[in-house]
């Protein structure tokens, strides 16, 4: 599968969790998730794997608080995934919430221009909207899958 298509299944997968309610540390499309329970769900969905072709659903963590630590979620995802420069869709952003890394996001192509499908507690539920200069402001890092 080509590049393109791989980054096009990811954002499609993306879409069908929207409207899900959002739920700190759940795992279920259209009953609650929360920004990784939308991540893992998603990779586990497709069977996406990190750079050593281990299923990223494997490294699933629920004990994590409200206001993670973010260097830890930072580096994992560095462990695990290629750190690229510019988003496309399909990619995985990594956003600081009061100045912590610690919110994720899929990108998307949304309208023509970049956006974003993450499980947001302010809307109660997964959502998808234009990546605008507040969020831009927040994007840490870009992660694109392996598989």
């Amino acid at each position: 599968m080509s590049s393109q298509n791989k980054q096009k299944k990811i954002t499609n997968q993306a879409r069908t969790w929207l409207g899900t309610p959002f739920h700190h540390q759940a795992r279920l499309k259209g009953v609650g998730c929360d920004c990784l329970g939308l991540v893992v769900g998603v990779v586990d969905e497709l069977g996406l794997k990190d750079k050593n072709g281990k299923l990223l659903a494997a490294y699933d963590e629920i004990a994590y608080s409200k206001e993670p630590d973010g260097a830890y979620l930072t580096q994992k995802l560095t462990d695990l995934l290629e750190e690229v420069q510019e988003p496309q869709a399909g990619d995985l952003a990594l956003f600081s919430v009061r100045d912590n890394p610690q919110h994720l996001a899929i990108i998307t192509d949304y309208e023509g221009t970049l956006g974003m499908i993450h499980a947001y507690a302010p809307a109660r539920r997964v959502v998808e909207h234009r990546l605008d200069d507040d969020w831009n402001s927040r994007l840490v890092k870009v992660f694109r899958w392996q598989q």
